[in-house]
């Protein structure tokens, strides 16, 4: 029923170079055919996808409405534990017993053994109530909210009297109000219920609204991204090595705790104490423990039992640029980048690294061997990662372009960064839905490109409509023709006149040789072109 991961894989490989034929296509911006960027749930979905959390089925479909059984409900979250499969056997051989009485997927067997395994389900529950009907019972509300609860930790309290606000807060049975309660404070629930007000218990779960789920409660468990199928006794060789007792280690404070400092080496958090005469300094000068703040990047000498002999704060990082020759996200992951000037260099990656890729706020696993990669790093310490994948697509702004000499477009991303991407001779362009020549493309087109081995392949645009007025200070009348006005707001901006502009004064369709200085003109704009003027003089 479901696709495995390296199918889906394969399955979204396939639908991106549909895509690249066929461009502006409906679902162009999605990698499913039946969910895009305007559905709600679409983040959810593509964020617990990439996360291995959910997958799609094999005919290129998530089915974002489809209800949820129980069995499939249960093998989705309990992949946020993120068991390393040698476990995931161990707790198949202590329940195939009560499993194999029961028709199902090896997966379903998989989910079903760790749910019992961690307390999430009981075997009365699996013997009694996993099927109705000689099928498997329908997901509720209810029944996810217990689920997630129990995979997040929950400690309940004895006694506590729940208060809710919702108007069907007395069909919440008693023994799960402590988890409706634990997920409300956590941001996964709605204290206010839908829009009517209601919990809704036994409403079925869709595969939406547990994306939703799934994903918020990711954000606020301490894991790694889910790696099915990975055997702890075959690890990716590790790149660096641990520290060396008395040798100095480089890595960011993340916390203190009394007399415990905790510092972040890219490749395990640890507690360590100060010897008692042990030297600090920040940015040249003594310090005291008590001006160490989380965030600090630290080296020091750590001797036998984590006791610190010397810590020395400083605020100097590194801006490296290159391409990744080979990345590893095993439990202390690492990076070896090939750098522009023609160097290698390890980088170490501490757990709560910032990671940007095409200018969207991202995941370390996101990126690829071959993408090119900027990195903030203190020493062999990665502070953060902007990554632009070879492959892939990118959603942005155009901000300039240049056709003519090399030629290239330079597209503002989310994170208001800007890159320069080397366009392909054979280029797809289409803009507002109609295909069109390279060179009409503006700035300020909003546009999706789709990029191969580091170039566009295609570009998918759509104008941006606007407004402005002002006085005309200056008209060209070129190839090109532009307008400039200084608007209201005492800016001197000029605009390209579009070929086929309407323009008119007192209300007369005139051409652009009728245009004077110091006419009042009101613009109509598709992007940084002018489509419509209007002047009464």
């Amino acid at each position: 029923m479901f696709i495995n991961k390296n199918y889906h894989k394969t399955t979204i490989l396939l639908i991106i170079l549909l895509l690249a034929f066929n461009s502006m296509g409906v679902y162009g911006e999605s990698m499913f055919t039946d969910i895009n960027k305007n559905h709600w749930a679409y983040d959810y979905v593509e964020k617990v996808v990439n996360l291995g959390l959910m997958d799609g089925y094999d005919d290129a479909t998530f089915r974002p409405n489809e209800e949820v059984n129980i069995a499939d409900a249960l093998v989705y979250v309990t992949r946020l534990f993120n068991l390393p499969k040698e476990e995931v056997e161990k707790m198949r051989q202590e329940h195939d017993e009560l499993l194999d009485k029961f028709q199902l997927s090896e997966e379903r067997k998989d989910g079903l053994a760790i749910a019992l395994s961690k307390g999430l389900v009981t075997e009365i529950f699996v013997e009694n109530n996993l099927f109705t009907q000689g099928k498997i019972r329908t997901a509720t509300k209810m029944d996810l909210t217990n689920y997630i609860a129990k995979t997040m930790g929950i400690e309940e309290e004895e006694g506590e009297v729940y208060v809710f606000l919702f108007k069907d807060a007395d069909s919440i049975p008693k023994r799960s109000r402590p988890y409706v309660s634990f997920l409300i404070d956590k941001g996964i629930l709605e204290a206010k219920g839908d829009g009517e007000g209601k919990f809704n218990p036994g409403q079925p779960i869709i595969r939406s609204v547990l994306a939703k789920m799934l994903s918020l409660s990711y954000d606020k468990m301490d894991i790694n991204p889910v790696t099915p199928g990975v055997s702890i006794e075959d690890p990716v060789e590790p790149m660096g090595k641990e520290p060396v007792l008395g040798d100095q280690i480089t890595g960011i404070i993340t916390s203190k705790v009394d007399k415990y400092i905790f510092i972040d080496n890219g490749q395990k958090v640890d507690s360590y104490t100060f010897e008692k005469d042990a030297s600090i300094t920040i940015d040249g000068n003594d310090a005291a423990i008590k001006e160490l703040e989380p965030g600090m990047n630290i080296k020091a000498i750590v001797s036998e039992d984590n006791i610190l002999k010397s810590l020395v704060v400083d605020s100097g990082k590194d801006i490296v640029s290159g391409t990744i020759n080979k990345i590893s996200l095993e439990a202390s992951p690492s990076m070896v980048v090939d750098l522009d000037g023609g160097n290698m260099r390890t980088f170490h990656i501490p757990k709560d690294i910032k990671v940007w890729v095409n200018g969207k706020e991202s995941y370390l696993f996101s990126l690829r061997e071959g993408d090119k990669v900027k990195i903030e790093a203190f020493d062999d310490l990665a502070l953060s990662i902007s990554g632009e994948s070879k492959n892939g697509k990118v959603i942005g702004i155009i901000k300039g372009r240049n056709f003519d000499e090399e030629n290239m477009i330079i597209v503002e991303r989310g994170n208001k960064t800007t890159y320069e991407y080397q366009l392909k001779e054979e280029l797809l362009v289409y803009r507002n839905s109609s295909g069109v020549a390279i060179k009409k493309l503006r700035p300020g087109d909003q546009v999706i490109l789709s990029i191969s081995n580091g170039e566009v392949e295609s570009v998918e645009a759509n104008s941006t409509p606007g407004e402005d007025e002002g006085y005309i200070q200056e008209i060209l009348i070129s190839k090109e023709p532009k307008l400039s006005i200084l608007n209201d707001r005492g800016e001197l901006v000029v605009y390209y006149i579009s070929p086929e502009a309407l323009i008119k004064i007192d209300r007369e369709v005139k051409s652009i040789y009728d245009l004077r200085l110091d006419y009042f003109a009101k613009l109509k704009l598709e992007s940084d072109e002018i489509v419509n003027i209007q002047i009464e003089r």
